[in-house]
C-alpha cells in the first residue's frame, strides 16, 4: 500500500512538473492553402451629455438635438477566406468574400459577394491590394479596403514562447472623433496564458485605455478598461475565439460647454478552419 502511494505520489508530482515546464509556441497568423469561416459580431451603447449655459442648451433645443444622445449600433458580418499555395519566397495569397454583413436592423451594410485580395506570409498578417464589388461607389469600396487593412493591423499578435502562468502586452493607438475634435488615445492589451492542452491555450485579456494627447484648445481626459477571452489553435497557430467587453468615458471640457461620453462595446470573433 505503501508502495503504491509512493508511485503515485512520484507520478503526480512529475506530471504537475512536466505540464508546468510546458512551452507554447504562439505563432498566430495564416496558412496556405486553409479556409477561414469567420463570424463577427459587436455590438456598442453611446451616451453623450451636454452640459454648459441656458443659451448652449436652448440652442441644443431648438436644433432638435437631444441630450443625452443615446445611441445603440451593433453589426453581424460572417466572411470566407481563402489562402493558396506558398511560394519560393513564402508569400501565398489570400481572398477574403463577405458573405453577409448586417447592422442591427437587418440592412447590409457591406453587399454580399464583396471580395478583398492581398498576400500573406507564415509570419505576417495579410496586405491586401484591391477590392471588388458591385454597384458599389469608390469612395465607399476604399472606405471598406482601409477597414480591413487597419484591422489586420490591430489584430497583428507577435510570436512568444510561453508557460501558463505568463503573459505578454502590447499598445495600440485609438482615434476617436467626436464633435469635430479627435480624442488620442493608447490602448494597452494584456493577454494572460491560463492553460493549453495540445490542441487549444487559453487566453485571458485585460485592457487599459489612457489619454495619449489632448487638443490644446480643450481640457479633455479619458479612460477605459476591457475584459475578455481568447482560444488558440494550436494545429493551425490561429486564433479560434476572441471575445473582449469594453467600457470608455471621455470628458470634454470648454469655456462655454462640456461633453460627457460613456460607452460600452461587445466583441465576439469566431472562426472554424479547415484545409483545402
Amino acid at each position: 500500500m505503501k508502495k503504491t502511494f509512493l508511485l503515485l505520489f512520484i507520478f503526480t508530482t512529475f506530471q504537475n512538473y512536466c505540464q508546468s515546464n510546458q512551452i507554447l509556441d504562439f505563432k498566430p497568423g495564416y496558412s496556405p492553402e486553409t479556409i477561414y469561416n469567420q463570424t463577427v459580431t459587436n455590438s456598442s451603447d453611446y451616451e453623450m451629455t451636454y452640459s454648459g449655459s441656458e443659451k448652449l442648451l436652448e440652442v441644443l433645443k431648438k436644433n432638435g438635438t437631444e441630450n443625452p444622445v443615446k445611441i445603440k449600433s451593433s453589426f453581424n458580418v460572417e466572411t470566407v477566406s481563402k489562402t493558396g499555395k506558398i511560394d519560393k519566397d513564402g508569400n501565398f495569397p489570400i481572398t477574403i468574400e463577405y458573405l453577409k454583413a448586417f447592422d442591427k436592423d437587418g440592412k447590409s451594410v457591406i453587399p454580399s459577394g464583396t471580395l478583398l485580395y492581398g498576400n500573406a506570409t507564415l509570419s505576417s498578417m495579410p496586405k491586401l491590394d484591391s477590392i471588388v464589388g458591385k454597384g458599389m461607389e469608390e469612395n465607399f469600396k476604399n472606405s471598406i479596403f482601409q477597414m480591413v487593412q487597419s484591422t489586420f493591423n490591430q489584430l497583428a499578435l507577435p510570436e512568444k514562447k510561453l508557460k501558463a502562468g505568463e503573459s505578454f502586452s502590447q499598445e495600440s493607438p485609438l482615434t476617436l472623433p467626436i464633435a469635430g475634435i479627435n480624442f488620442e488615445m493608447v490602448i494597452k492589451t494584456t493577454y494572460n496564458l491560463k492553460s493549453f492542452t495540445t490542441k487549444s491555450a487559453f487566453f485571458d485579456i485585460v485592457q487599459s485605455y489612457t489619454m495619449k494627447l489632448a487638443d490644446t484648445r480643450f481640457e479633455s481626459s479619458g479612460s477605459g478598461n476591457g475584459t475578455g477571452k481568447l482560444v488558440y489553435d494550436i494545429p493551425n497557430h490561429f486564433v479560434s475565439e476572441n471575445t473582449l467587453n469594453m467600457e470608455l468615458n471621455l470628458n470634454l471640457k470648454h469655456t462655454d460647454f462640456n461633453i460627457d461620453l460613456k460607452s460600452k462595446s461587445d466583441y465576439s470573433q469566431l472562426a472554424k478552419i479547415s484545409k483545402k
